[in-house]
């Protein structure tokens, strides 16, 4: 049967029933009882026969494909189904990745103005003994001259610190020093509300505002001109922290909560919410499901001996309590056991044993030796071991990419996303072995975790 010409397919006129006209090479013209003129393709996957229509019908000009064109695409899906690709499937792939990505771009193009419009909204009717007496209109009037228009399209996602003192201590610098308060009491109470929505909590994971106290942002003070975090632990003060936890007075769940992070670089949030159901001691895992992590990407970590030890003590300590008392939290807060330990306490913990020793504390904070974790390079937070655990593998000589993959970072590019899908599951697992193995050097010959019983 001779192939197809430009002659033959406008002479096809429609007929009672459709009908189709063979070129080869799978490529077929499909007349519809109208008249009108499609191309399929056929082609073949796993010896099964399959058959895609293109989407343009015959003809030229926009939304039109000619003869040769229709040769081009057929040749091009065939080819693929000889390498083993179904073509629908990877444009259904394809269409899927661009959704996620939309839709992953709109939640991480969230601001504070958006979290502030939907907070305001849920607490400015007067519910009980919840919401504003006054609807909120105080509380709307003060962020709308003092905080939406400075970081009011701040992403979400980079909400620091430091861009809330700078605001706050605007109000402060004119001497409204009780607006002020009253602007970061509130602005905390938006940050809670955010964290315990899901929307917004992935956004929040890494945000450090809650650490935020009163004395911060009234009074003298210098303006932080910095907002990017490089502090690393040194391996020098890696090994002194051993002795610096021991005696600060943290909870025994609190100091494992610091050994398991600098150990596998995971956030404070993700740690925060690791349930006992997600650890795997047999397979030495610890799963970490995407709805906890900041990436919307689940994650198995594989557990290094010395990560290891800290879910076993707690396990142990767990198991010696009452049935009723264990709680399916791997880190149970230290008031409430039955509910999980918040990175806003773990934040305010380690801010109480790094203030200045001359610093008021408020009525309701721990009494703690104020320099109880300050090492020499200065002040450190929890997302700084996340740092600290990426330059550690980096100076044992773990690839980046590989180094990317155990911090659970998102992977970049369309393509990435759809075509590179090796999971590094071994390279990983002897990132994070590397990882505790020096560790384990650093601190060898001591017993990381100790008592478990719970200290104020």
């Amino acid at each position: 049967m001779s192939k197809l010409d430009a002659a033959k397919v406008a002479a096809a006129k429609a007929q009672d029933r459709p009908y189709k006209l063979i070129d080869g090479n799978g490529l077929q013209l499909r007349v519809a009882t109208d008249g009108g003129k499609t191309w399929l393709v056929r082609y073949i996957i796993d010896g099964d026969e399959k058959q895609y229509r293109l989407p343009e019908a015959y003809g030229t000009g926009p939304g039109k494909i000619s003869l040769k064109i229709a040769r081009e695409r057929a040749s091009h899906i065939r080819a693929l189904a000889r390498q083993g690709i179904d073509f629908v499937k990877s444009e259904a792939d394809v269409r899927a990745a661009e959704a996620e990505s939309r839709k992953r771009n709109e939640a991480e193009a969230k601001t504070v103005r958006d979290l502030f419009d939907e907070w305001i909204v849920e607490i400015s009717g007067k519910r009980g003994g919840k919401g504003r007496k006054d609807g909120g209109k105080e509380l709307r009037r003060a962020f709308t001259n003092d905080v939406l228009p400075v970081i009011g399209g701040k992403l979400l996602s980079e909400l620091s610190r430091a861009d809330v003192l700078k605001t706050i201590r605007r109000v402060s610098a004119r001497g409204a020093n009780r607006q002020a308060v009253i602007i970061l009491r509130d602005f905390k109470q938006m940050i809670r509300w955010g964290d315990s929505n899901k929307i917004y909590r992935r956004l929040l994971i890494d945000c450090d505002v809650l650490g935020i106290e009163d004395r911060d942002v009234v009074g003298d003070y210098d303006p932080v001109k910095d907002n990017v975090r490089t502090r690393v632990l040194a391996q020098a003060e890696i090994v002194v922290l051993r002795e610096k936890l021991r005696n600060s007075g943290l909870t025994a769940v609190m100091q494992a909560a610091i050994w398991v992070m600098l150990g596998t670089g995971c956030r404070v949030g993700e740690t925060g919410l690791a349930r006992w159901e997600h650890v795997d001691f047999q397979n030495r895992t610890w799963s970490i499901p995407k709805e906890n992590t900041k990436t919307q990407s689940a994650i198995v970590i594989s557990l290094s001996d010395f990560v290891l030890r800290q879910f076993r003590a707690l396990w142990d300590t767990r198991e010696a309590l009452d049935a009723d008392k264990r709680s399916p939290w791997v880190f149970p807060a230290f008031k409430s056991p039955l509910k999980p330990l918040t990175n806003h306490a773990i934040a305010k913990a380690l801010s109480d044993r790094q203030r200045s020793p001359n610093a008021p504390v408020d009525s309701h904070a721990v009494k703690t030796d104020p320099l109880g974790l300050a090492l020499p390079g200065g002040v450190w937070k929890c997302h700084d071991l996340r740092r600290t655990a990426a330059t550690l593998m980096q100076s044992l000589g773990i690839p980046e990419s590989v180094a990317h993959r155990c911090l659970n970072h998102a992977p970049s590019g369309k393509l990435n996303q759809i075509y590179m899908l090796y999971d590094f599951g071994p390279e990983m697992t002897a990132a994070w072995t590397a990882l505790g193995e020096r560790l384990h050097v650093l601190l060898s010959h001591n017993v990381i975790i100790g008592s478990f019983t719970q200290s104020a």
